[in-house]
This record gives C-alpha cells, sequence and structure tokens, in this order.
C-alpha cells in the first residue's frame, strides 16, 4: 500500500500543478501595427518599448523607441549595419552587436546614439570574429554591457565592457554553449546555456568570479532567463519553466507548451510567448486552451503562458490574430502598470485595435509583425469550457474510453476544490461540489473538481471513432459543450515535470535525480488512455484482485533521432532508432481508479546518442509521448 500511497501523491502533484488560477485573466489592452518588422523587443525602467529589425523594411537595420503607451515613435537610429541581436539596460542604454566587423578583427559591441544615426560607443570584446560567436548580450544599470561567446573550440565566455566602452571590466571562462543571460542591480550575471546537451545556469559575482553552477533537467535547452525581486532565477526552455534560488537550487519546474521568449511581472509571474505551425502545430496540447481567441483554436499561433511564482498555470492564451511560424517566434517583455507587450506575426484575421506610430501601407497585412498590450483584467472574455486532454500528457488531440482526462476553462466547478474519494465498494462518483460532466449525456466519475479544472473519467461507453459531446453542469448551469474525436486509445505516462515519469523505484521509494534506479532493478511508471480492459469494469471503480488485464498489447521502447548531415550546414533526419526495454507488468493499476495501467520497467541504460534517447509506451496505433525515468549511471 505504501506504493499506492506514493502514486496518489505523484498524480495529485502532477494534476495540481497545472491547476489555472481563476483569479487571474489578461485581456488585450490595445494592438497596433508596427513600424518595422521587429526581430527583438525590450523595454526598459520607464516602460518605454525598444524593437530591432533586421533586413527588412521599411527601416532596414533599425532600432525604434517607442513611448511606453505604444503611439509614439520617440526616436528611430538608422545603423547602416546588420546588427545580430539588442539588449536594453534599465536606464534605456542600447547596445547591438555587428554581424559583421574588419576582416581579421575582433567582435564589437555598439552602443547606439538616441538619434537618428550614429553610435555613442564601439568597443571590442577581445575575440576575432571567426573565432567565437556572440550569443548573448545584456545591459546593467550601471551601462556596462555583457557578451556571452562561445568560441570554435567549445569553451564559452562572458566578457563584461565599462559603461565608457574604453576597456574590458573582465573576462570570465565557462564550460558549454551560452545561450542567455541577465543582470542583477549588483551586476551579478545569470548565464544560461547547455552542455553535453544538459542545461545549467551560472551565476558570476560582480567581478566575474565563479558563483554557483546549476544542472537543469536533461533537454532543458535554455533559451532565455530573467530575474525576479527576490534575486531568484526563472530559466525556460524546452518546454519548461524552472525556478532558481539564490543558492543555486531549482526551487520550481513547471511545463508549458513549448516557448523561448521570457519576462517576468513585479509579483513574479512569468510570461512564456511561442508559436506553432502548421508542421508542428500547437493545438495537441494545453496551449488548445485559449480563453482569448475563439472556442476553436487555429492550428497555427503564437500563445502566451502565464506561471505563478509556486508554478502553477495561471492562464494559457492563443495571440489574438496571430499567425504561427517557427522562423520568427512571438517576444515578450513587461510593460507599465502591470502590462505585458507582446510582438507576433499577423494572420489573416488581425485588425489593430489603434492606430499607433506611422506605418507604411505597403508594409502591413498577414506576415507583418503587430505589438499586442495585455493586462490583468477580471472580467476578461474567457471560455468557459476551454479543452480536453490527456491528464498525463495535457495532450488535447482526442479521448479514450476509460482515459482519466483533464477539462480546463473558467466557472467549472467551486473556487476551492474538491476531492472525491472511493473505496472498492464505492466507485468515484458522478456529482461532486455540485459538478456534473457528461459524454454524451452519460456522467462521468470525477476525481477532483474545481473553478477551472476537473479531472474525471471518460465513460468505458465511448465509441471509437465517433465524436463525443462533453458538457459540464455546475450549480444546474450548463457550460458550453465540446464536440471531441473519441479514438481507440490514447497513452500517456504520468510525469513531474514534463519529461521524468512519476515513478517509483523497486524498493518502494520515488525515482529521482538523487535516487536513481539500479540497473536491472524494476521501476514502476503510471499511464492513462491505454484503451478497452478485460473483463470489463464498471465507470469509476476501483481495480481489485483479481486483475484484469489490457486488451490490446502494448511495450515500452527507447527511441531516438538519427541525424545525418545534408550539406550546407544542415541536418536532416535520417530515422529513428529504438530499443525495445523490459516490461515485467503492463495492466490495469491495483487499486487505482479502472483507466490508470501500471508498467512495471526494468531499468536499463539508455542508447548512447547525439540527442537524448526517451521512452515511450507502443500500442498497435499509437504512442506515449516520449518520458524519461532516472538510472544509476546514466
Amino acid at each position: 500500500m505504501r506504493i499506492q500511497g506514493l502514486v496518489c501523491l505523484a498524480l495529485l502533484h502532477v494534476a495540481g500543478a497545472m491547476a489555472q488560477s481563476s483569479s487571474f485573466r489578461l485581456g488585450v489592452n490595445y494592438s497596433e501595427w508596427l513600424s518595422s518588422s521587429a526581430s527583438q523587443m525590450a523595454t526598459d525602467s520607464s516602460g518605454a518599448i525598444y524593437f530591432l529589425s533586421s533586413g527588412s523594411s521599411p527601416c532596414v537595420y533599425c532600432v525604434t523607441k517607442l513611448s511606453a503607451d505604444g503611439s509614439t515613435i520617440l526616436w528611430q537610429n538608422r545603423l547602416g549595419f546588420e546588427p545580430t541581436t539588442m539588449a536594453v539596460d534599465p536606464n534605456g542604454g542600447v547596445y547591438v552587436i555587428p554581424a559583421t566587423g574588419p576582416a581579421g578583427g575582433p567582435i564589437y559591441v555598439d552602443k547606439v546614439n538616441a538619434s537618428a544615426s550614429g553610435l555613442t560607443w564601439q568597443a571590442p570584446a577581445g575575440f576575432l570574429a571567426g573565432t567565437a560567436t556572440p550569443n548573448v548580450l545584456a545591459g546593467d544599470s550601471q551601462g556596462c554591457a555583457y557578451v556571452g561567446l562561445s568560441n570554435t573550440a567549445g569553451s564559452s565566455f562572458v566578457v563584461r565592457l565599462n559603461a565608457a566602452g574604453t576597456a574590458v571590466d573582465y573576462t570570465a571562462p565557462l564550460t558549454g554553449t551560452v545561450t542567455a543571460i541577465a543582470v542583477d542591480p549588483s551586476g551579478a550575471a545569470f548565464v544560461a546555456g547547455t552542455n553535453a546537451a544538459v542545461g545549467f545556469l551560472e551565476r558570476l559575482t560582480p567581478n566575474g568570479e565563479a558563483g554557483f553552477r546549476t544542472a537543469l533537467p536533461q533537454d532543458s535547452s535554455p533559451s532565455a532567463v530573467a530575474l525576479d525581486t527576490n534575486g531568484d532565477a526563472v530559466v525556460v526552455g524546452g518546454g519548461v519553466v524552472q525556478r532558481v534560488d539564490s543558492t543555486g537550487t531549482v526551487t520550481i519546474t513547471s511545463s508549458v507548451p513549448g516557448g523561448w521568449s521570457l519576462t517576468l511581472d513585479a509579483a513574479g509571474n512569468a510570461y512564456v510567448a511561442g508559436t506553432s505551425d502548421q508542421l508542428l502545430p500547437v493545438k495537441n496540447n494545453l496551449a488548445t486552451c485559449g480563453w482569448i481567441s475563439s472556442d476553436t483554436a487555429p492550428a497555427a499561433a503564437g500563445w502566451l503562458t502565464v506561471v505563478a511564482p509556486d508554478g502553477a498555470i495561471l492562464q494559457t492564451t492563443y495571440i489574438p490574430g496571430s499567425v504561427g511560424s517557427l522562423i520568427e517566434e512571438p517576444i515578450v517583455a513587461t510593460g507599465m502598470n502591470s502590462t505585458v507587450l507582446v510582438t507576433a506575426l499577423a494572420g489573416m484575421t488581425f485588425a489593430p485595435t489603434q492606430t499607433g506610430p506611422p506605418v507604411s501601407p505597403d508594409f502591413t497585412g498577414f506576415g507583418w509583425s503587430f505589438l499586442m498590450s495585455f493586462f490583468p483584467n477580471a472580467n476578461a472574455r474567457t471560455v468557459s469550457l476551454a479543452c480536453v486532454g490527456n491528464s498525463a500528457s495535457f495532450e488535447a488531440d482526442a479521448v479514450a474510453p476509460g482515459e482519466v482526462v483533464t477539462l480546463f476553462g473558467n466557472g467549472l466547478g467551486p473556487q476551492q476544490g474538491v476531492q472525491p474519494q472511493a473505496t472498492l465498494q464505492s466507485p468515484y462518483p458522478t456529482q461532486a461540489g455540485s459538478v456534473q460532466v457528461t459524454f454524451d449525456g452519460t456522467p462521468a466519475p470525477l476525481l477532483w473538481v474545481q473553478d477551472s479544472q476537473i479531472n474525471a473519467v471518460a465513460p468505458w461507453s465511448l465509441a471509437p471513432g465517433v465524436n463525443t459531446e462533453i458538457c459540464v453542469t455546475y450549480n444546474n448551469a450548463t457550460t458550453n459543450c465540446l464536440t471531441w474525436p473519441v479514438v481507440e486509445a490514447d497513452p500517456a505516462v504520468y510525469t513531474v515535470d514534463g519529461v521524468y515519469a512519476a515513478a517509483v523505484n523497486q524498493d518502494g521509494t520515488m525515482n529521482s535525480a538523487s535516487n536513481p534506479a539500479p540497473v536491472g532493478s524494476i521501476v514502476a511508471v503510471w499511464a492513462t488512455g491505454l484503451g478497452p480492459i478485460a473483463p470489463a469494469q464498471p465507470d469509476g471503480t476501483l481495480v481489485g484482485l483479481p486483475l484484469p488485464s489490457n486488451v490490446l498489447a502494448a511495450g515500452v521502447q527507447a527511441q531516438w533521432s538519427i541525424q545525418e548531415s545534408a550539406g550546407f550546414g544542415f541536418s536532416g533526419l535520417l530515422g529513428v532508432g529504438t530499443q525495445p526495454f523490459t516490461v515485467t507488468y503492463l495492466g490495469p493499476a491495483p487499486y487505482l481508479a479502472a483507466g490508470i495501467s501500471q508498467i512495471n520497467i526494468q531499468a536499463a541504460q539508455y542508447p548512447i546518442t547525439t540527442d537524448r534517447a526517451v521512452l515511450v509506451v507502443t500500442l498497435p496505433a499509437a504512442q506515449s509521448a516520449g518520458f524519461q525515468i532516472y538510472v544509476a549511471g546514466q
């Protein structure tokens, strides 16, 4: 029974981590066309907005400064050269790195004049062009510039230039590739990057000495780092938001649907922007729960996720009128008076709410950049029942009979969550907290009900290949209903962070980085959506002895991509490598709700590949998303 208790705690933790707050809602403040296509955006402490345009008319290679309300161009500097990146310090100092410098010369950092042209200063960073690549750039309140450089030998450095641009204050070596940097008011630099496929966050003291270095979860691929008022760091990458305290300890981990741009507000809420396109649609995950856009989410759009300091997802919404593009992702920054600014590419339906800075009529429309301002608004229009997803993966593409599903929305139930109980003699109830969920009129057993999230068991009577209508009734009032496809199986494994499974080692302890499974031992993971079981069980009952069996043949295998060079600097996908893992039990989980499966896997080393291998549950016509377990020596 100890294992059962651990599993229940793990599953409750996973569900609670994704619960959305009903008291937090973003509304659209305004939207407008930009005066040029934006490749980067930043704000200063006054709320002024800065854009960098690279290679797009009508202003080619420009830095543009807008007023805090976005209505006026304060100045625009035509650089006269191609920049690679931009940073803005709290006082409004703007720094850029040119794409090319003098032949055989060093990499330069330029401080931009607040005028139509010219530079305040230009300073060499100390490495010859061609021997190091400038990855990232930051500025502090004293006017110093920080450059992250990765050289061809595989080493990295952070170089700090003084405020006058006349000298290098320090050059600090790091191991790995630098991908993001942020600076606190004291001048300490927080540097994120990757080393041997492992993400890291390293703190440099104000004089450039090494502070803490923290290894982040595998495949985190940090793309941005930001600092809150408490001195803690927030890192995003690989679909994971992580909070790191002043000692270098990862305290909170939250899964988000991708994203690479990050900003924090004064309360410490993290805003993560991302995109999808027709090839990699966001529609198959939590971002389908857009609250500001229409009930039916587009297949390709920009989106914004808000993560609270405690790791809870406050809101995930599509950016109205945007179009998805993996080439030019949305950018997010914090504005004045609790506003959040997002730039995105316009879709066919985008229509600005206000006339902003002068824009050439030849450069507006589909695929052009626009600026949208969001602000907290408790009365913002929401979708009551936004989406239905697998409770383990939150993928929202279909539902299988017996699958434990999660419904997201607003006004779905009581503010204080209610967790119904079940025994071997008494199944989970179909009504709790004045809430009822129906599939084609059939009430579903309820595992958790709350204003913005419901966990329920899909009735076993659902027919694969036939759509089902899902409705929620709260206090005798019915929300909007969703029509959702039904499939035979929709497998997913419960995880603690979107990557590592909520797993139990053979000795009954939780599997973790500090407590990995010995090679050859048995590790138990839990999944849902694996299809019918025999003999059939009534909806919402706990599985007792003798155990029923899963009908569909299933297995577990390691899976990884095989890449080959395709020339011209591109890498092509040659295929997918697989390796079966030994499964000692795969079937209904004892003493848990029918529809949850237990899978006992013999721990083994993952294949050593350039791309990290993941485990997947395989069925005849479906497979789960990838997950990992901690194995000793891995």
